[in-house]
Formats: C-alpha cells, sequence, structure tokens
C-alpha cells in the first residue's frame, strides 16, 4: 500500500492517512459520495500540493478545531480543504482546493484514530477507480506555476525560503489573518 501515516496533535488523539491517486476513471461518482457523506474523507487537487507537510499542516489545524468545536467550516474534511487555501471564503476554497469531474490526479486525506485506518482505508479505496502512487512522488503531480498563482507566492519570497516553507507559513499564519 503507497499511504502515508502521521500523527497529528497529540490532544486530538488522530492520525492523517494519505494517499495519492492518478488515472482516476469515476471522479463524478466520487464527488457525489463525498457531498452525500458516504465517503468520510478529503478529497484535494494533487496539482496544487507541493508536499505532504504542506497537508499535515492544514489537517493538523483542521483537527484541533474539530477537537475543540470550533469548525468554521461543517467538517473536518472542509476544514481541511478550507485551511489549505488562503481565502477566507470557504466557498472559494473548496472550490479551488476541492474536486471536479474534470481531475484525474487526487490526494485522498483520512482523518481518524489508529484503530479506525483499516476500515476507513478499504471504503475509500473501494469507491476510487484509478493507480494508487507512492506520496513521495505527490511533487511529479504538482503545477508548480498555478501553486505560486494560488498562494500569490513572489519571485523574492522564494529567494529567502522554499516554496513548500512559504506555502506552510500561509497555512500556519491563516487563523491570524481571518
Amino acid at each position: 500500500m503507497d499511504n502515508y501515516r502521521v500523527e497529528l496533535d497529540r490532544e486530538t488523539g488522530l492520525y492523517c492517512t494519505m494517499l495519492l491517486f492518478t488515472d482516476i476513471t469515476n471522479v463524478p461518482e466520487i464527488r457525489e459520495k463525498i457531498i452525500t457523506g458516504e465517503l468520510r474523507c478529503c478529497m484535494v487537487k494533487a496539482s496544487l500540493i507541493i508536499d505532504a507537510f504542506q497537508v499535515v499542516v492544514a489537517a493538523n489545524k483542521a483537527a484541533l478545531n474539530a477537537k475543540q468545536n470550533r469548525l468554521i467550516t461543517k467538517t473536518i474534511y472542509t476544514e481541511i480543504l478550507f485551511y489549505l487555501s488562503t481565502s477566507k471564503k470557504i466557498s472559494r476554497a473548496l472550490t479551488e482546493f476541492g474536486i471536479n469531474d474534470s481531475d484525474k490526479n487526487i490526494l485522498v486525506i483520512l482523518i481518524h484514530e489508529i484503530n479506525e485506518e483499516e476500515s476507513t482505508l478499504k471504503q475509500v479505496l473501494g469507491s476510487i477507480k484509478g493507480q494508487t502512487v507512492p506520496i513521495s512522488r505527490i511533487e511529479e503531480f504538482a503545477d508548480v506555476n498555478l501553486v505560486k498563482k494560488t498562494y500569490k507566492i513572489s519571485k523574492d519570497e522564494l529567494c529567502i525560503s522554499s516554496l513548500v516553507n512559504v506555502i506552510v507559513s500561509r497555512i500556519s499564519c491563516k487563523d491570524f489573518m481571518l
């Protein structure tokens, strides 16, 4: 299995597992299952993700908000999309980072307790018609120019910091900007 799991803030008791899929043929069906709540996960356009750390930071913020009953959006999964985005508008964040019918490469994000991982993975894997690829290849699927445009990153910023560090800084500081 080509998944990646990391423990989130210990206060939450939760883990974040990511799977990278390519050549997906049933995106409309998957989107419907996410919207109806049949699939409990977050799906992100792989083209906007440079590094798994970017997602871990957003997922950790979402998990902490959920633990403290302070979700800005309706679910922990939409909260991840909200934190990945620099927008203060929930609908824009969901549109910008959430999947659409033309997407073929998708990063799946699961938030779970340690004993729930296997059952959650089984449900998601059974719903997606596509190939899993190692998360270490995520950068291959990123559209660097689109990422820079989405996060409004200037050349000057990249002279003093890496792209992933600039993105993580934006995600980390989002609460202060709201």
